[in-house]
This record gives structure tokens, sequence and C-alpha cells, in this order.
């Protein structure tokens, strides 16, 4: 290659990451399953026994999440201090790995898990709208120890678990989304 190739590949390079700074063609919208976990009382734990014992909080989370993640076709999204956003091809993946992942953890980590169905933009490897928000307010919504999903989720094909109604998720100029507790099928 002579050295004009390689200016011409440098050059395409840089319009690339220029490209991510200042996108001009707007974000690709698509269908995806998203999942937010947590760790209940990591913030208790970390102040009161200090950064080791979070370390080993999150050492644990990673040992029960990882792996199912992994086993129903998930994909990290980003890592979010003692959690993770993870996006599933389709509601049923996501409830299994979410399944997996609570009897992995068992006691040694109080696992909160949200789960919503929607749509989603894509921007510089991240996902973003309406819809991430929502599974993001399920997950905060969720007791530790459990898994609280979407009606959207609940009615989708393939779920293998039962559900329990509980308080809908209310969002300001929104309609209320009915929400479940996931219980094993």
């Amino acid at each position: 290659m002579n050295d004009e190739g390689a200016e011409v590949q440098g050059g395409v390079a840089q319009i690339e990451w220029l490209a991510g700074l200042f996108p001009i063609l707007p974000p690709r919208t698509k269908r995806v399953t998203l999942m937010f976990t947590d760790i209940q009382g990591f913030t208790a734990c970390a102040a009161a026994e200090g950064d080791r014992a979070a370390v080993r909080l999150l050492r644990r989370h990673d040992a029960a999440v990882l792996p199912a993640i992994r086993e129903h076709g998930g994909r990290i999204v980003k890592r979010l201090g003692d959690g993770l956003m993870v996006a599933f091809a389709l509601p049923a993946a996501a409830v299994a790995a979410a399944l997996a992942m609570r009897r992995a953890a068992g006691a040694a980590v109080r696992l909160r898990i949200g789960i919503h169905a929607g749509e989603a933009r894509t921007r510089a490897g991240d996902l973003i709208g309406h819809d991430v928000n929502v599974a993001s307010r399920i997950a905060d919504r969720a007791p530790g120890g459990a898994i609280l999903v979407s009606d959207a989720v609940r009615e989708a094909d393939g779920v293998g678990a039962s559900f329990r109604a509980t308080q809908p998720l209310v969002m300001a100029g929104r309609k209320p989304i009915r929400l479940f507790l996931v219980q094993e099928g």
C-alpha cells in the first residue's frame, strides 16, 4: 500500500470519528428488550464496609449475571455502577436470563431486575429513548431479589414464567404501564 492509500484510509477514519461526535444522519430505531440489573443495598454496603466489600459484591453480581447474559444471547450495552444495561432480541430470552440470574445469585446478591420491550435508538454504541427510560424505572421499582417486567414483556410469545400483577408505573404525560413480578414458571 502506498502513502496515498494510507492517507485516504486515515482520512476515512477521521471522518468516521468526527461523524460520531456530530452525527449527520438520525440514529437508527430498533425493537429491543431491555434489562437493567442493580444490587439492592450496594451504596449502604460500600459506605459501611468500604470499597473492598463493594468490589466483592460486584464480583458476585457479575458471577451471577454474566453467564446468563451469554447463554441467552444478551448484549451488555453498558455498566452502570452496581448494575448493567443489557439488550436482548426477544422478551423470552431476557426473562429466561433473569430467572437464571436470580437462581445463580441466591442469597449472595439481592438483585433487582427490570425488563421492558419496546423501541430504542442507537447512538454511538448506546441505546436511548423513552422505552429505555421505562426499563430503567422498572428496575428502580423492583424489590431486592425480584424480577419486574412490563406488560409488553408479559404478553410476548414464549415467555416461560408466571406473573403476579403489582402497582403500575406512572410517568408524567404517559399512560400508566402495567407491571408484573416474575415467578418461576
